[in-house]
């Protein structure tokens, strides 16, 4: 998960789709309960127009794994749900219709982070679906103003420090950053994040897994050219921050393997 600036990604989207946005917006706030829930299930339409702008900020890469998915459509979702959620009593556990057509909310996923499926490393459900829990403690706002007072679990990529305590093992699964895991709010936020936005699932973790025994290899051969002094170490060196670009699938974790490989210091120069 790589940190996007989304002041950034909504400034590049032309004014007219922002505008019809805000008019679809501003009109949920007079419709009854009833309304809002159809006019928000129903709203694909009117938001898939941004949906290339969010495409374009990424590479087409899903905001959440950093995956390139080009065999299937990536998903606009909605960071805080759109649909109502109701505890067993009845009672609105959250509900967020107040941000079903606003752009602050969406996030570009690929189909397996968003959307609810059997995750066979944790032998459980993953996804993330209408899910939206908080840290003990928060209650989930109910309007703009409140929602800046919540304390979210899922990881949200446009949000830095949220990026910040995500690492990756060799074998490719998602763990928290050695800088956080003393801070147990940290652990408990990676942890749940890895099944409820599917990070931790079999292809993402062969992949990455795939990756890190490619920079291994490239870091073994840069050796050889560094003891030999060959010129081809810096074809390797360039190899190597190639895989690390904003735009690289799976960059961060990218980053990460090769701080594996700080000990030497033509690495070291790539990192600094």
């Amino acid at each position: 998960m790589r940190y996007i600036d989304l002041d950034a990604t909504l400034q590049s989207a032309p004014r007219d789709i922002i505008d019809d946005l805000k008019v679809v917006d501003s009109s949920m706030f007079t419709l009854s309960n009833d309304e809002k829930q159809k006019k928000a299930s129903k709203g694909n339409d009117v938001w898939k127009p941004i949906k290339v702008y969010f495409e374009k900020a990424t590479n087409r890469k899903c905001w959440y794994t950093e995956s390139k998915n080009p065999g299937c459509l990536n998903d606009l979702e909605h960071y805080r749900p759109k649909g109502l959620v109701q505890n067993k009593d009845g009672t609105i556990l959250h509900w967020y219709w107040f941000l079903a057509f606003n752009p602050i909310n969406y996030r570009l996923s690929a189909h397996i982070p968003n959307r609810l499926n059997k995750n066979e490393v944790w032998g459980e459900t993953g996804g993330k679906g209408n899910k939206f829990p908080l840290l003990k403690g928060s209650v989930h706002g109910d309007d703009l103003t409140k929602i800046n007072s919540e304390l979210p679990v899922l990881l949200d990529p446009c949000c830095e420090s949220d990026v910040s305590l995500l690492e990756f093992l060799p074998d490719g699964r998602p763990v928290t950053s050695q800088k956080f895991s003393g801070d147990a709010t940290a652990v408990q936020r990676v942890t749940e994040s890895s099944l409820l936005l599917n990070l931790d699932y079999p292809t993402f973790n062969v992949d990455r897994e795939k990756l890190y025994n490619k920079i291994r290899k490239l870091v073994t051969r840069g050796d050889r050219y560094f003891e030999e002094r060959n010129n081809a170490l810096d074809d390797t060196k360039q190899d190597l921050r190639d895989l690390m670009i904003k735009d690289a699938e799976y960059s961060k974790a990218a980053e990460c393997y090769i701080r594996c490989f700080r000990d030497r210091k033509w690495v070291e120069d790539l990192l600094y």
